[in-house]
């Protein structure tokens, strides 16, 4: 399984990879947006895990270039996430797609993103 992983944070990247590899997952390491906009082009993965405020930090550059509509067929995880909260504008919500709320444990998002898988 491959999945692209979206958070600034160089520290919470850095576990999510170490326990990601641990399982065999494949990680398209992406800090910045436009990082994920070119992984979103190239690569051909089966999942996006997105930090909510990373995600909320760049919202107004995603939202220029409609990449909701360019993720419309991904699963999505959002972890570290508020209460109800869901914006990824352009893109309708999936079945697939997860919410996990903050603060979001290594583990809890691993064993969401082997459930996605």
């Amino acid at each position: 399984m491959k999945f692209i992983l979206v958070d600034d944070n160089r520290k919470r990247r850095e576990q999510i990879k170490t326990a990601a590899a641990k399982r065999q997952y494949k990680i398209v390491d992406c800090p910045t947006s436009n990082d994920l906009m070119t992984a979103i082009e190239v690569e051909k993965a089966d999942l996006l895990v997105i930090n909510s405020d990373t995600w909320k930090k760049s919202k107004s550059i995603y939202n220029y270039f409609k990449i909701g509509k360019k993720l419309e067929s991904l699963p999505v995880i959002l972890y570290n996430a508020e209460e109800d909260s869901y914006t990824i504008q352009d893109r309708n919500r999936s079945d697939s797609d997860k919410i996990l709320p903050k603060p979001t444990e290594v583990e809890t998002l691993i064993e969401a993103i082997q459930q996605g898988a």
